[in-house]
């Protein structure tokens, strides 16, 4: 990732522990800090080349300018202590004799900079979470990523593509949301996202010049999709979704995530239950 803002080149790895290095961007063979890794916080890629992390450089809360991380190591039980924190999204700093990690969390109730998965949907052979890619837009940074449609799933459990959202001023991510996403045509759903990119056409489509269009290819067996979203549709589905689970009298879903003192009580806001007006909103 290039951190122009602090004019570093930051690469992360699944040696040492999956901790990332920063370098000048003026001559990148030189180390621009020398990490020393003080705890487990600190430990951001997979160790496992099958399970790669996305990351990005975005703005954070205070005018701060940090790493928003997206993995899943998928660490035996035994490890999840030290791995908890790269199976899930996180946001680093960029800068300090912390960099890579971030503020220790509370031992009362888990709060920061963090949306992590509990040690059981962690180290589960069937919860999967796959990170395709990850942008910032204004003032939210995005995931996307494939996984099991409900938690806790089996093997047989349907695999679909989810987007996550995350307020930029958020410092404990109580704003964390995730919904489905899906490509529709006339004769089927496409539900698994290959790749994606985000862009802004500017007035050539008849859109207003600030619009940005998220782009995505879904594949489908045996053939695949391209799907088109302007970014307005999706914040506004986000604006639905959270507005009615705050309504909503049924369960919370998310029960893979940590919760507050360990209690089965899911962090507000997380993913409802009836998903269904979402989806079918959002294609």
């Amino acid at each position: 990732m290039v951190d122009n803002h602090h004019s570093q080149l930051v690469t992360c790895g699944t040696v040492f522990q999956g901790i990332c290095y920063s370098r000048r961007l003026s001559n990148i063979s030189l180390n621009k800090t020398e990490v020393v890794t003080s705890s487990n916080y600190q430990f951001v890629a997979s160790t496992k080349h099958s399970n790669p992390a996305v990351a990005f450089v975005a703005p954070g809360p205070s005018d701060s300018v940090s790493l928003y991380v997206g993995t899943d190591d998928r660490p035996s039980a035994e490890l999840y202590q030290y791995r908890q924190y790269t199976c899930g999204v996180t946001r680093r700093h960029l800068i300090g004799n912390d960099i890579f990690g971030f503020p220790k969390p509370t031992s009362i109730d888990l709060v920061g900079s963090f949306a992590y998965v509990s040690k059981n949907a962690a180290t589960s052979p069937n919860f999967v979470v796959k990170y395709v890619t990850g942008f910032s837009v204004g003032n939210f940074s995005y995931f996307i990523s494939t996984q099991p449609v409900e938690y806790p799933p089996i093997s047989s459990t349907p695999i679909v593509s989810k987007l996550a959202q995350v307020c930029h001023q958020d410092k404990y991510f109580d704003s964390y949301v995730e919904m489905p996403i899906v490509c529709r045509s006339s004769q089927k759903d496409y539900k698994l996202i290959q790749a994606a990119s985000l862009v802004q056409p500017g007035s050539r489509l008849g859109l207003p010049s600030s619009e940005y269009l998220l782009a995505a290819v879904f594949y489908g067996q045996p053939d695949s999709a391209l799907c088109v979203y302007p970014l307005s549709d999706i914040r506004r589905r986000f604006t639905d979704n959270i507005q009615a689970c705050h309504n909503s009298s049924t369960l919370y879903a998310g029960k893979q995530f940590v919760y507050y003192n360990d209690r089965y009580e899911p962090k507000k806001i997380r993913l409802c239950k009836d998903d269904t007006q979402v989806r079918q909103r959002l294609t």
